[in-house]
């Protein structure tokens, strides 16, 4: 009796393992190829995004506007730029395009030692709103509304998010879609034409 056990468990096993390698030479959790976006489809897509440089410049200009109007309006002051910008890469979104030709950005996040009240976080959520909209930041993201912690997170086209958040301090944070680099975007664009 245990041997039929055993034979049938390990029949079991060899179906399974059978089905695992028999993915159209995928390997389990793989995208196969009909799910896959070919890379000329992928470097297309960001053909049609601003550059990194375009991107950045974009959204700093968002930061600094959204500093200057909680300054002005809700009396936030004494911002600090925290200078821990960053980037990384794009593989997740776009796996097949070389990992220096498209980035994401994390800018530098800037902070105030004051924190928004309860009562200013309506505005400040509107102020987020109609300032984030001018840079294309129209799609709601993450919100929370548990005093005194607040955060409040719009997004854009290319992913991009813009985060307002606030306790015992203020923070503006704003970390960028997958962009190609200037150099990678004049590279590829030449290219193609030269290729025509």
């Amino acid at each position: 009796m245990p041997n039929k056990i055993l034979l049938a468990a390990t029949m079991v096993a060899g179906t399974l393992l059978f089905a695992a390698c028999d993915d159209g030479g995928q390997y389990l959790g793989t995208p196969s190829s009909e799910t896959t976006v070919p890379s000329q489809q992928q470097y297309a897509e960001l053909l049609r995004r601003p550059t990194i440089d375009e991107a950045v410049a974009r959204y700093e200009q968002a930061r600094k506007t959204l500093q200057t109007r909680l300054t002005d309006e809700l009396g936030i002051p004494g911002w600090a730029d925290k200078h821990d910008g960053r980037q990384s890469g794009c593989a997740n979104e776009f796996p097949g395009v070389d990992s220096r030709d498209a980035v994401r950005t994390f800018l530098s996040f800037i902070t105030a030692p004051k924190g928004i009240s309860g009562e200013q976080w309506a505005d400040a959520k509107r102020i987020a709103t109609e300032v984030g909209a001018g840079s294309g930041f129209t799609k709601p993201g993450v919100q929370t509304n548990k005093p005194p912690t607040f955060e409040f997170e719009l997004r854009d086209q290319y992913g991009a998010t813009l985060t307002l958040s606030s306790g015992t301090t203020t923070v503006i944070s704003i970390e960028t879609g997958c962009h190609l680099t200037t150099e990678a975007k004049g590279r590829i664009s030449a290219s193609a034409t030269t290729q025509r």
